[in-house]
Formats: C-alpha cells, sequence, structure tokens
C-alpha cells in the first residue's frame, strides 16, 4: 500500500448601497408660508462608458512553435499529519501543425525535466478534426510502463477555437483520454467551458484576445501495483486564462490552476488526497 501510494504521490488540478432621507413632515400652522418643495432638476441620463468590443478572426497557422510548460504540484493526503509533497516539472514542446482535408495533423516533440530525473517525451501524432467542439471519443487503456502515452500538452497547447471571436462568446469541449498515475492506467474525462473577455496586448501587439477556462474532471482507474490490487477514482476542477494572438494564430499564454481529490484504494484501505497543480505556458 505504501508503495501504491508513493507512486501515486509522485505523478499525481457590487454591491449596491442606495441611501435615502426621510422628508421632516410640516409644521403646525404658524403665519408663515410652508416652503413649496423645489421643481425637480432634470438630469441627463448617464451614458455607459465607451467600450470597444472584441471581435477577431482566428486560425492557428501552420508551423512549428515552441513553448516551455512549467508546472507545480503539491500533493497532500487529507485527515493526515503527513507533510504534503511538492513537485516542479518543466517540459520543452515543439508543436507543428498542417492542415490536411479538413483536418489538423499535430506532432509535438520535447523534454520534460523533473526534480532528480529528466525524460523524453517520445514523438506521436495526433489528429483534430478542425470543425468539431467535441472530440470525446473513448480512449483504449494503456499497459503503464510498456505503453507510450501521448502527453495531453495538445489540450492546452492547441485549445478548440471558433474562427470568429467576440466579447462575451461561449463554447465547450469535451475530452476523454488516458493517462498512468504509475502503473495504474487512469481514464480521464475532462469539459472545458470558454468565454472571451476582451482584448490584451499581452506579448501579441494589438491581435491579443484574452479567454478564460473553467474546467472540470472525473478521474477512474485500477491496476495492480506490486501486490496490491488498486483503485484510483476522484474528481476536480480548474481555472485558466488564455491569450491568444489572433494575428499570428496561435497561443500566446496560459496561466491556469487545477485543484483535485483523489482515492485510492488498496487491499480493501482507501486514503483520500488533495492535488493542486498550477500550470503556466509561455510560447518561445
Amino acid at each position: 500500500m505504501a508503495q501504491a501510494v508513493r507512486q501515486f504521490s509522485v505523478l499525481i488540478a457590487a454591491s449596491l448601497v442606495t441611501i435615502g432621507c426621510a422628508s421632516t413632515p410640516a409644521a403646525p400652522d404658524s403665519g408663515v408660508e410652508p416652503t413649496r418643495a423645489p421643481q425637480p432638476v432634470a438630469r441627463e441620463t448617464p451614458r455607459p462608458p465607451a467600450i470597444t468590443p472584441v471581435r477577431a478572426s482566428f486560425a492557428y497557422t501552420p508551423g512549428t512553435v515552441s513553448y516551455i510548460v512549467t508546472s507545480e504540484a503539491t500533493i497532500a493526503e487529507i485527515d493526515s499529519a503527513t507533510a504534503p509533497r511538492a513537485f516542479r516539472e518543466v517540459a520543452r514542446v515543439e508543436l507543428t501543425t498542417s492542415p490536411f482535408e479538413g483536418y489538423t495533423i499535430v506532432t509535438t516533440k520535447g523534454s520534460v525535466e523533473g526534480v532528480t530525473t529528466a525524460s523524453v517525451i517520445q514523438p506521436f501524432v495526433d489528429t483534430l478534426r478542425a470543425e468539431s467542439m467535441d472530440a470525446s471519443g473513448e480512449p483504449r487503456m494503456p499497459i503503464c510502463g510498456r505503453d507510450t502515452v501521448p502527453p495531453m500538452h495538445l489540450v492546452t497547447l492547441l485549445p478548440p477555437v471558433p474562427h470568429e471571436l467576440r466579447e462575451g462568446l461561449r463554447w465547450q469541449r469535451r475530452y476523454v483520454y488516458a493517462s498512468c498515475q504509475g502503473m495504474i492506467p487512469v481514464r480521464v474525462e475532462r469539459t472545458d467551458s470558454y468565454l472571451v473577455t476582451g482584448r490584451t496586448s499581452q506579448g501579441t501587439g494589438a491581435g491579443g484576445v484574452m479567454v478564460t477556462r473553467a474546467s472540470s474532471f472525473a478521474y477512474a482507474g485500477s491496476g495492480v501495483e506490486g501486490q496490491h490490487n488498486v483503485q484510483l477514482t476522484g474528481s476536480g476542477s480548474g481555472q485558466a486564462t488564455l491569450v491568444l494572438d489572433a494575428s499570428a494564430g496561435r497561443l500566446v499564454a496560459d496561466d491556469g490552476e487545477i485543484n483535485s481529490e483523489i482515492d485510492v484504494t488498496a487491499s480493501g484501505r482507501t486514503r483520500r488526497f488533495s492535488q493542486r497543480i498550477v500550470r503556466t505556458v509561455r510560447g518561445q
């Protein structure tokens, strides 16, 4: 059980106030003519501040873009005096896109540097249906430790973006994919909800569009770790702010946080963990 937990730990995110004044009643007749109420003053209706709406056409530009993805995770066992464990990982990813008959062929490669080890991301090819807002196909569960599991950088680096962007526009996408927590294959169901919030010049000049993303996660997996049959279940939520460069056709930055609670059951005993992941993405 302890070994299973260690493996998991290593890899496991206007109020409006109105003030009124009470009027004073008129005094009894004293021979003095009461003061007449003043005529109401005509007031000009306040004009709303001028806002330049976001209107931009967006399409990913074919070619190669490099990113640095930094992830910092904190994992703690709930209801335990054990100190939380912290991990930091830096991935350098090269992403190449090319259109083909209504699809986008995407290839990524790069490296991941952890606290004590360095590993190479195996090159792989993924095909995305450019017109679709839904990518919910059921994945084949991998054999962890043997199969190469594509990293999910595409979810972060190539978010689905409608062709026409305007302030207030919303859209959603659902993913179902597989990952590995140690030797345990895990099915991940993720739903991302996007909202265009405004313009920004962060690293983009005049072509920057800011988008927020709210995510929900559900995890389920089972396998054998050492001599233990292990089951893993959990859920989580995330928030992120993205910056898109409409003129260059690419993601510029992504700052997000994911918080999850995951139950790990080994040989009949269940332990609950909280996981917080802070992730930053910067285009190079």
